[in-house]
Parts: C-alpha cells; structure tokens; sequence
C-alpha cells in the first residue's frame, strides 16, 4: 500500500469530532467512548461495533509505534510522551475513522501465525471497513478506514387487517377499538 491522501475531499465532509489522547494503553478504552458517544449523537449506532473494533485496532497500533506500554511508566517516561488524535469524519453514506501518530513507520498488514496472540489488527480493519490506507502527515502520519453507513432497512409488518371490535364496559358501550400495524419508521440520517 502507498501513502494516499485522505479518502474524502473537504467539501464532502458533513461533520467531524476528534479527539487526543496521551499514546498510553488506556487510550484504546478512551478512544471507545469517544467513537460511543459521537455515534450516538450522530444516530448511527448500528456501526458501533465495527467501528469501536476498526478504532480499538488503530489506537493499538499508533500506541504500539508511538507510546508507553508499560502498566506503570516512569515520570522521564511520561515527560516524552507523544499523542495520538483520534478523529471521526461524517459523509453523505460513510464515516471515516482517522488515528494520527508521530511515526513515520507504514502500516503492513501481516499474516500471524495461528499460534501468535497479536498481529492480526490490520487484517480486522481490512476485513470490515470498506476501505483503509494511510498518509502522511508534516509530523507523522495518519491511518484511516471508512465504513458504509447504509443502515438497515427495516421491514414493516405484514398488513393485517383487524375486524374492529366493539366493547360494552361501563361507560363506552358501543365504542369500537381500531387496530392498526404500525408502518411509520423513522429512516436514519446525518443530522
């Protein structure tokens, strides 16, 4: 794969959020919540789980290129630590999930051995975003995958139609109770 430059044009860009974190482990969790929250918001919680599996992926890696992984790092440790952004880009029918970090290193996707606990990260995020690819930054570079936001269409129920019933309680007496289906879905959209 050769550095690209982003998979979208300024102009077709509906909405972002991003956010930056310290290039610690915890930033992998941190950066869910984000992804959570701004899907949420943007009402496209139905790519939550790819999404928060694409991003988990991303953040490891820039934190493995980048960061401190050890669970207790040392103050000289933590007075060189870098960041990594994390930034989620809305499109007409797709998002775009970006991880910048310091290294100039290229992301290669690897075969692990089946034996092999980690390196399978990149394999994940080609196997469910759309696409993916990397740049290069002035200071760094930045990963991205882009995942389809075409949500599921939901099937209304089969139209029955109902004899209306009539019920002789004490006060409504003669009064008929109409069933319907309901058929009146709210379609998702980018708002």
């Amino acid at each position: 794969m050769t550095p690209q430059a982003p998979p979208y044009r300024p102009q077709n860009v509906r909405f972002f959020d991003q956010l930056s974190l310290a290039a610690v482990r915890s930033a992998v969790s941190n950066s869910r919540h984000f992804l959570r929250l701004t899907l949420s918001k943007w009402q496209a919680a139905f790519v939550e789980d790819d999404a928060l599996l694409i991003a988990s992926e991303l953040v490891t890696n820039a934190i493995t290129a980048t960061g401190i992984l050890a669970e207790g790092p040392t103050w000289g440790e933590l007075e060189k630590l870098d960041l990594v952004h994390v930034r989620l880009v809305g499109l007409e029918d797709s998002i775009v999930i970006e991880v910048w970090d310091v290294s100039e290193q290229v992301p290669v996707v690897q075969e692990a051995d089946a034996g092999a606990e980690g390196g399978r990260g990149l394999l994940l995020v080609r196997q469910l975003a759309e696409r993916w690819g990397f740049y290069a930054t002035a200071d760094g570079k930045v990963v991205w995958a882009e995942l389809a936001v075409r949500p599921p269409q939901p099937t209304p129920p089969p139209r029955r139609e109902t004899p209306a019933r009539t019920t002789a309680t004490a006060g409504v007496s003669g009064q008929r109770l109409g069933f319907r289906p309901v058929t009146d879905f709210a379609t998702w959209t980018f708002a």
